[in-house]
């Protein structure tokens, strides 16, 4: 799910929430935020990178708790069991 941020384009604007940028977490089919929700000035969208806040250390160290294999490619059919 992608991260926007919303700013205002008033040079003027003295509101701390669209001056900086508001930061949304929305599906791409969810309208966008016309106005600030503190000030109510316009508001212009534009599109962060994505996160997704996993490591794969932690996907693995889940994986082995539920008890599942991760198998590593050792040659044309060859695998070895990691854990």
């Amino acid at each position: 799910m992608p991260v926007y941020v919303y700013k205002t384009n008033d040079r003027k604007c003295a509101c701390d929430c669209c001056k900086d940028g508001i930061e949304v977490l929305q599906q791409i089919s969810e309208p966008p935020l016309e106005r600030c929700p503190k000030c109510g000035r316009a508001v212009t969208k534009s599109v962060t990178s994505f996160w997704l806040g996993l490591s794969e250390s932690g996907v693995d160290d889940r994986a082995k708790a539920k008890g599942m294999h991760k198998l590593k490619r050792l040659g044309k059919g060859e695998y070895e069991k990691v854990y």
